[in-house]
């Protein structure tokens, strides 16, 4: 295994149990969005797209490794819901963020599971 990819199986390693947590986090903020909606739960939001930030962003550095030819994740997908949730945050528009907060719950639940995957391969 070269170095560049022990970096990526370091970074998936540190992703993992990241994902778990915001998987948790994702479900709640979709049952809030749905209707239980609570007086910090647009400032639970905002804890949330931090570290879904951080996840893309160890996503892009190992896309090669955990999605080579896009088959696990497709992408443009992924890209659709997070403008979807711009918008809906914009227009603070429940109902469409629970529908874009459903689509990147799948996007970290399929990383998480890719993640997972490699980390035991290696």
């Amino acid at each position: 295994m070269s170095n560049y990819e022990m970096e990526q199986i370091e970074a998936l390693q540190a992703a993992s149990p990241y994902c778990e947590k915001l998987i948790t986090a994702i479900g709640r903020i979709i049952k809030e969005y749905s209707g239980d909606k609570l007086p910090d739960t647009d400032e639970y939001m905002h804890h949330i797209l931090k570290g879904l930030y951080w996840i893309f962003s160890i996503y892009g550095s190992t896309q090669d490794m955990i999605n080579p030819n896009g088959e696990v994740i497709d992408q443009d997908e992924v890209n659709s819901y997070v403008l979807e949730l711009n918008k809906a945050n914009k227009e603070e528009d429940d109902e469409a963020r629970v529908e874009a907060f459903t689509g990147i719950l799948k996007f970290v639940e399929d990383f998480k599971r890719e993640a997972d995957l490699k980390i035991s391969a290696a």
